[in-house]
């Protein structure tokens, strides 16, 4: 695992983010997956805690204010925002996987010789990837799903205008929802709104599941779509609890 202090040009950018945002024990499941990152991608893994955060955080750029009210699901939607943008590299959902994530890097390396600069690439998103964005403009983006990229692991290029206006829109949203989350924080890793509690009522939580994460990243993937690469790197779909 790649200490934070550790010169990361000494791996070139080629960084696989790994993220385990709360205090929940990791599952024996989760914890296999894990070790399927370290031993398959090939490449330096930066495996983040909620203990080694702080360790990741730029003088500069601190977390969000509602970073303590979140739920460590909304922890982990900001976070990998925050790291692709302040330091770029790899990221991927704790989920199995076989794949060698060399070529993907040495893929969005390549010099663009015409058109649009590429500033990321992932796997091709399915339309039931992106169920939580609705009416017309939700037609389109399922419509047009095998243009973008999913949300699970991808590669982006850091300080692009790609990850600023993903990490201005997301921040954006936290600012209109601080005021709201410190009177209702998260109680629990999958809180969101109106999710039945332990007593049976309504959570007041005030983000939905996808709000910081798919219904922000996809309209916006969508929108910079000439950006992207697409390239297999989805981990293993099944039995990752």
């Amino acid at each position: 695992m790649i200490p934070p202090s550790h010169d990361l040009n000494a791996f070139a950018g080629r960084i696989v983010f790994c993220l385990w945002t709360g205090p929940e024990i990791m599952s024996d499941a989760r914890m296999r997956a894990l070790w399927t990152i370290f031993r398959n991608t090939g490449c330096g893994v930066a495996f983040i805690t909620q203990e080694t955060v702080v360790e990741w955080v730029k003088p500069d750029a601190p977390l969000h204010p509602a970073w303590p009210y979140l739920s460590s699901t909304h922890k982990a939607d900001y976070l990998r925002c925050y790291l692709m943008h302040h330091y770029g590299g790899g990221y991927t959902d704790i989920k199995s996987t076989s794949k060698r994530w060399g070529p993907f890097f040495d893929l969005l390396a390549q010099p663009t010789a015409e058109g649009p600069e590429k500033m990321a690439l992932g796997y091709q998103e399915l339309a039931h990837g992106i169920p939580h964005v609705t009416g017309d403009f939700g037609d389109l983006l399922r419509r047009s799903h095998k243009e973008l990229i999913g949300l699970c692991a991808f590669i982006f290029k850091k300080g692009t205008p790609l990850t600023a206006a993903w990490l201005a829109r997301t921040e954006a949203l936290l600012d209109q929802k601080l005021d709201a989350l410190r009177r209702h924080p998260a109680i629990h890793p999958l809180d969101q709104t109106g999710v039945l509690r332990p007593d049976g009522q309504p959570s007041p939580y005030p983000l939905r599941w996808a709000e910081l994460l798919g219904e922000i990243f996809h309209p916006l993937t969508y929108e910079m779509r000439q950006h992207l690469l697409l390239a297999p790197i989805e981990p293993s779909f099944a039995s990752y609890r």
